[in-house]
């Protein structure tokens, strides 16, 4: 599991970025959280941890979980 924070996130869109310890910020969408649920809860500064897979079009955070 990796450490970040949400950088940016875009509601209407469902999407956003997540800044990472050390590396470039990841892609995620709002279904990419473990609990769904809390991906109501989501907005710019929150910590997360998150899982960092490869996808179609780069990086992508999945099973996020905020911390």
């Amino acid at each position: 599991m990796e450490k970040g924070f949400i950088n940016f996130y875009d509601h209407v869109r469902g999407y956003g970025f997540i800044r990472r310890e050390c590396g470039r910020d990841v892609f995620f969408k709002h279904d990419d959280f473990f609990d769904f649920e809390s991906s109501v809860d989501v907005c710019k500064g929150i910590f997360v941890n998150f899982e960092v897979i490869k996808a179609d079009k780069g990086l992508r955070a999945v099973n996020i979980r905020i911390v």
